[in-house]
C-alpha cells in the first residue's frame, strides 16, 4: 500500500455533497492502491438525511496522523475552514466549487481543482470515469452522489447547474438502476428532519466568513419544502441569530421556486447593501427573490460587484 491519505472537508459541518465526495474518493483511491481514509470531526447537517445514514457509510475512526500523513480537502479551499486535524503543509489536493481562493494555492505544490460547478459529487463521478472504474459505482454510492448533485443544484434548477452536473445525474441513474423518484424520496427525508429540529438545522448551516463588502460575515441558509415553516417560526429564527449583530439568512423554498432572504434589522446598512445586489420586493425583514438562489451564488454576485466597483475607481485615474 502507498502512503496514508486522509480525505476530509470543513471543520464546522459537512453536507451531502462533501459526504458523497469523500466516500466516492476513498473508494476510488483504495481501488488504485492508496491507503485512503475518510475522516471528519464536523457535524453532519440535515442534507445527510436518515435515508442516507441508513446506507451505513462509515467514517474511519482512530486514524493515527503522523508527519507523513497526506490530506485531500473536498468542498473547501479557504484554510480558515479546514478540519482541525489538517496539517496544511501536508495537503496534496484541494477540490472545491466555492471560488475565491485560487490565488492562495497558485504558488503551492498542491493539486487543485477549484471551479464554479454545481456539485463536488459531479467532479468525483468524473474522476471515477476518467480512471475507468465505473464498476465501483454500486447503487448506494450512485444514490449518495445523486443526492449531492440534487442538493447542491436545488434539484437541478439553480443557476450554478452545469451540463456536467446534468450528465452526471442522468448517467448515475442509469448505472445505479435508480428511479427518478429517488429525488423526491431524498428531499422528503431531509425536510422531515428539518421540521423536527428547526433551530438545530439553522445553526448547522451558518457560515461565518467575510466574503464581500456587501455581505455581513454571518450567512445562514436552509432549503425547505414550504416557506411557511419559517414564517410560522420566526421566533426560532430570531433566537438562532440573536447573538450576531449583522446577519442574513437565505431560505430556499422549493414550493414556489423562490428564495426569501432575511436580514438583521439592528443595522440599516445590511438592507441598504443588499439593495445594491437585489431589486426584488423588500419587506421589513426580508427580500423575496424571484428564483431559488444558493448562498454561494449570492457570494459570487457580491464579489463581482466589489470587483466592478474597484475597477471603476481605478479607471478614474486613467487620464
Amino acid at each position: 500500500m502507498k502512503n496514508k491519505i486522509i480525505i476530509t472537508s470543513g471543520k464546522k459541518y459537512i453536507d451531502i455533497d462533501a459526504f458523497g465526495g469523500i466516500f466516492a474518493y476513498r473508494k476510488l483511491l483504495r481501488s488504485l492502491g492508496w491507503n485512503a481514509y475518510a475522516v471528519t470531526t464536523a457535524q453532519l447537517n440535515e442534507s445527510i438525511a436518515p435515508i442516507i445514514k441508513d446506507m451505513n457509510f462509515q467514517f474511519d475512526q482512530k486514524i493515527e496522523i503522523t508527519k507523513d500523513t497526506k490530506f485531500i480537502l473536498l468542498d473547501v479551499s479557504n484554510p480558515a475552514f479546514f478540519d482541525t486535524f489538517v496539517k496544511e503543509e501536508n495537503i496534496i489536493g484541494v477540490i472545491d466549487h466555492h471560488t475565491g481562493y485560487e490565488n492562495y494555492w497558485n504558488n503551492r505544490e498542491v493539486s487543485t481543482q477549484i471551479e464554479f460547478i454545481g456539485s463536488i459529487c459531479t467532479i468525483l463521478f468524473e474522476k471515477i470515469l476518467e480512471k475507468k472504474k465505473e464498476k465501483l459505482l454500486d447503487q448506494n454510492l450512485c444514490k449518495i452522489l445523486i443526492a449531492g448533485i440534487l442538493d447542491n443544484t436545488l434539484n437541478l434548477k439553480s443557476s450554478n447547474t452545469t451540463n456536467r452536473d446534468l450528465y452526471a445525474y442522468q448517467k448515475l441513474l442509469r448505472i445505479g438502476n435508480i428511479n427518478k423518484n429517488w429525488s423526491t424520496i431524498y428531499f422528503q427525508s431531509c425536510y422531515k428532519e428539518i421540521e423536527k429540529n428547526l433551530e438545530k438545522s439553522m445553526r448547522n448551516d451558518i457560515k461565518i466568513e467575510k466574503t464581500s463588502s456587501l455581505l455581513p460575515e454571518v450567512f445562514g441558509q436552509l432549503t425547505v419544502l414550504q416557506k411557511k415553516i419559517i414564517f410560522e417560526n420566526m421566533d426560532k429564527v430570531l433566537a438562532v441569530f440573536q447573538e450576531y449583530k449583522e446577519w442574513i439568512f437565505n431560505v430556499i423554498s422549493l414550493e414556489d421556486g423562490k428564495s426569501y432572504l432575511f436580514y438583521s434589522n439592528s443595522s440599516p446598512s445590511v438592507k441598504e447593501k443588499l439593495q445594491l445586489l437585489f431589486h426584488e420586493p423588500v419587506f421589513d425583514s426580508y427580500f423575496i427573490l424571484n428564483k431559488c438562489i444558493l448562498r454561494k451564488e449570492i457570494i459570487k454576485l457580491a464579489k463581482e460587484y466589489d470587483k466592478e466597483i474597484t475597477n471603476n475607481r481605478k479607471g478614474e485615474f486613467n487620464l
